[in-house]
């Protein structure tokens, strides 16, 4: 019979026991629908905390890469050389959101299919090197279209095709990470001081791979006095090369055993895979005395003894020890063998006086004070100056070598000489330790003697027409000597010393100051933080000691009556300004300029980077390019720079006026200080002689 729901559903009335029935039944259907209606809201309510999350994601999304997009368009390759037919892996950075990025060979056809950067601009691809690629260096461009387009954004990686070697037969499994045999000859094995030799390193690899491979010379006292390397060297399993310099020993150099040390490390300079500490040793007699005139001492001569070949201090970061310190690169390291210097807890304390000497008078003649006008150095008369000219290294680690102040002459005629190349500044490297006779650097050459040493050079520069910036480039916070060159300045010593050496040169505005050689704060990063610790100072990421940032050594030079042009170089080793401006250090003369570095291995060394980075700096400072080189002795890298600073009307000098050696790798300009180039020297000496 019909249920007294189907007589509820048609309308009729249920009898006797079925009164409750369609009550019950009304609540249940209620309870449906509330429960229904729940559900529904639930499921709005997880859709629309999901589209929150989305949106926030989206946020900090778009945050990142506004972040990432203050920064250059940039490509990184997994490998810098390889051989034909080999890949290597193309990771961009910083280019435009979604774009369609295509890989160049040489500039000419493309060698990937296109790909889209994501969102943030980043992508990633594999690359096969052209099977018919002939041995030698190429290029690996990622463009956005047209890579000779001015709208292209486009940017530019060396890659060296090498030639495959011969793999001997495997007598046994390879070992899995790098090991290497290290030995060297001499010849001749026993020489008279003032004579040539010629040194050979040789390197067996147990695996195949790139690597720099490193020549050392050590003095019977235990200083390094010369250092050749040769980077991106390719072994087979196996395999073992030879590799040989000719070495000139000094005049002066005492007689002793001299030892030959040998390394291999990354061709970065960040792993040291094996290092032979005796590698050969040979004997070096005293030279036969030769009766001279004696000449009546100048009153401001000062003392210079006849010095060894240095260890270059830059670009090329070198080991600070067997487990070297990653850098670079661009800064220059201690050698690998000495042991650190232990620091005690208490720091060594910092002379506060300042030098007694008579500040130098400001220079005579055509050598007009400069100083900043607008985005532009300018003279006394209101032109425009564009400094060109050589640093001339030395005076950051002689005297705390404990052999000298200079290296090499630095006498009237070697001043001279580097004048004739049509230069009209010299850059000139300081000691911390050595200007403040601190942290036992030698007494000899340190402290009056030193300071007196450089304030004479300086006037016999500008006497010779040549400006001068005096530039801090070896420091050492507490107790730690300094030997080489830290990630900032120290508020230990670094304040001291910029208050001395403004106090000796205020007055001689022909001089300009750059506080610090190549910073590298924050891990040698171009981050806010690391921009932060250089102008602040302070606790900084990357190093163990408080910082003096860039406004208190500003403040430290004014403070003594200083007017001179202050010029302050970026973060990355110089090379990164692309903070420069909203950092910028207050200056109550407004008399700053910026310091940048400028090679071919480094992260800006194309045109695209240097507009955006140095060329919006230019916009409203003067920029001074105060060390630009290359280590291949590419005429095209050096010709298309020079070039570029010229018609922004910025300032530059080359890296090394020294007699380092003649292979690329030095990057010194000269073979003797009469001024005769290198291959790298003589494309710097052609530029500037014909502009």
């Amino acid at each position: 019979m019909p249920s007294a729901g189907s007589a509820f559903r048609r309308g009729t009335t249920a009898t006797h026991g079925d009164t409750e029935v369609p009550t019950r039944n009304t609540r249940r259907r209620f309870d449906n629908a509330e429960k229904i209606a729940v559900t529904f809201a639930t499921v709005l309510c997880a859709l629309a905390f999901g589209m929150l999350v989305v949106l926030l994601y989206q946020a900090s999304d778009d945050s990142l890469s506004t972040a990432d997009a203050r920064g250059p368009a940039r490509i990184a390759l997994s490998t810098s050389s390889g051989l034909a037919g080999s890949v290597v892996t193309v990771n961009g950075l910083n280019f435009p959101r979604y774009a369609s990025v295509s890989l160049y060979w040489d500039g000419g056809a493309t060698v990937a299919p296109a790909m889209q950067a994501t969102r943030r601009g980043s992508f990633s691809v594999d690359l096969t090197v052209p099977a018919k690629a002939a041995p030698g260096r190429h290029s690996i461009s990622a463009s956005t279209g047209d890579p000779t387009a001015i709208t292209s954004t486009t940017v530019t990686a060396p890659f060296d095709v090498v030639t495959a070697a011969v793999t001997p037969s495997p007598t046994a499994s390879a070992p899995t990470s790098p090991s290497f045999a290290l030995s060297a000859a001499t010849s001749p094995t026993s020489l008279v001081a003032g004579s040539s030799m010629m040194v050979s390193v040789t390197a067996k690899s147990a695996t195949a791979g790139s690597f720099l491979v490193d020549g050392q010379i050590f003095s019977p006292q235990g200083a390094q006095v010369s250092e050749t390397w040769w980077a991106n060297q390719t072994f087979a399993a196996g395999q073992s090369r030879t590799f040989a310099f000719t070495w000139t020993v000094p005049a002066s150099a005492p007689a002793g055993t001299w030892t030959v040390k040998v390394g291999v490390f990354t061709n970065d300079w960040a792993t040291l895979y094996s290092w032979n500490n005796g590698a050969t040793t040979f004997a070096v007699a005293a030279a036969a005395p030769v009766a001279t005139p004696v000449a009546t001492p100048s009153p401001t001569a000062s003392p210079v003894a006849a010095t060894p070949t240095p260890i270059p201090s830059t670009p090329t970061p070198a080991p600070s020890t067997p487990t070297p310190i990653p850098p670079t690169p661009t800064p220059v390291p201690p050698t690998p063998t000495p042991v650190p210097p232990t620091p005690t807890p208490t720091p060594a304390p910092t002379p506060t006086p300042t030098p007694t000497s008579t500040p130098p008078p400001p220079p005579s003649g055509a050598l007009s004070p400069l100083h900043v006008a607008g985005n532009q150095l300018v003279n006394a008369s209101g032109q425009s100056v564009q400094l060109l000219g050589v640093n001339r290294s030395g005076t950051e680690y002689s005297c705390i070598q404990g052999w000298g102040i200079f290296d090499g002459p630095n006498d009237a005629a070697s001043v001279r000489a580097i004048a004739s190349w049509r230069t009209n500044a010299v850059r000139v490297p300081l000691n911390e330790d050595c200007w403040l006779a601190i942290n036992g650097a030698p007494g000899a050459y340190s402290g009056a003697t030193y300071r007196q040493a450089i304030q004479s050079y300086v006037s016999l520069l500008n006497q010779n027409g040549l400006y001068a910036i005096l530039e801090l480039h070896w420091s050492g916070p507490g107790t730690t000597k300094a030997t080489g060159q830290q990630p900032m300045p120290d508020r230990d010593h670094s304040v001291t010393f910029w208050s001395q050496v403004a106090a000796a040169f205020k007055g001689n505005n022909a001089v300009l100051l750059e506080p610090y050689n190549e910073p590298y704060p924050d891990s040698n990063s171009d981050t806010v933080a690391a921009w932060t610790c250089w102008r602040d100072g302070g606790t900084c990421g990357g190093q163990s000691f408080q910082a003096a940032g860039m406004q208190e050594l500003v403040d430290a030079i004014r403070a003594t009556g200083a007017t001179n042009v202050i010029v302050l170089g970026g973060v990355e080793y110089s090379n990164a300004l692309s903070q420069w401006l909203a950092y910028k250090p207050s200056d109550p003369l407004n008399n700053l300029a910026a310091a940048w570095h400028v090679y071919n291995f480094n992260i800006c060394a194309a045109a695209t980077c240097w507009n955006s980075t140095a060329g919006a700096v230019a916009a409203q400072v003067p920029v001074v390019a105060t060390e630009i080189g290359t280590d291949n002795c590419s005429a095209t890298f050096m010709t298309s720079l020079m070039s570029w600073l010229d018609a922004h009307n910025m300032g530059y000098l080359g890296w090394t006026w020294d007699d380092w050696g003649t292979t690329c790798g030095a990057i010194a300009l000269i073979v003797d200080y009469s001024g005769t180039p290198t291959t790298y020297g003589q494309i710097y000496k052609t530029h500037l002689a014909a502009r």
